[in-house]
């Protein structure tokens, strides 16, 4: 189990993180690693490009916020996503880029990723650095960040329309074996906040650290 790793606000405790189940599973045309389910299309030894049906636990609830004007807008909630996923594999390292759209009508947006991995095992333990940046368009932005007319008069805050936002990122994730079925995970993203975001009034920072820590077990 572990902790998901969502964007977050930053202004009184407004975003939920939620406990979930770290599940991965492997077949020649299915796969479902962490909160990702795959349909494999084509895999080969460098390449594998896949269908993605994933859950985003984003969701801000007013009535759990301690701010009294963060109180007063309005709820916004966690979502599915479907997309695609590419994965490009070397020497060097690993690629991936994905894509994927709200399929809850929720924001109506899409979000993408690019990052570069490189897994190094060292006996039991296995450490991955990684780089990349996370895309969000408009209409995500604009759900999760923005505050309209109505939620402005409610609340005194100021009124705000973002725009699309490119968020990089860099992480460190490690793997040490227990016993052959037993695995202790941890793994920690530092992220900057572009201006799109951490403009908004919902947010009162300008940089994000998620961590997440769990245990996996391998029947």
């Amino acid at each position: 189990w572990s902790t998901s790793k969502t964007p977050s606000y930053t202004k009184s405790v407004s975003w939920h993180h939620y406990p979930v189940p770290l599940v991965s599973y492997e077949s020649e045309s299915f796969y479902f690693r962490q909160t990702t389910l795959g349909y494999i299309l084509s895999k080969s030894e460098s390449n594998e490009f896949s269908l993605t049906a994933s859950y985003m636990p984003l969701e801000f609830d007013p009535g759990d916020n301690d701010d009294h004007a963060m109180k007063k807008l309005d709820k916004r909630d966690a979502t599915a996503m479907a997309g695609a996923a590419w994965y490009h594999h070397e020497r060097w390292g690993s690629v991936k880029v994905s894509a994927a759209a709200d399929v809850l009508d929720n924001s109506n947006g899409w979000v993408g990723e690019v990052s570069l991995f490189r897994p190094m095992p060292m006996g039991k333990l296995t450490l991955t650095p990684s780089i990349g940046v996370l895309y969000y368009d408009e209409k995500f932005n604009e759900y999760y960040y923005g505050i309209s007319g109505n939620e402005s008069r409610r609340s005194g805050l100021s009124s705000y329309s973002p725009g699309d936002s490119w968020t990089p990122y860099v992480g460190l994730s490690a793997k040490y074996a227990l016993t052959t079925n037993l695995t202790l995970l941890a793994s920690a993203n530092y992220s900057a906040l572009p201006d799109d975001i951490k403009n908004s009034p919902m947010v009162d920072r300008d940089d994000s650290f998620t961590f997440m820590s769990g245990l996996t077990w391998r029947f």
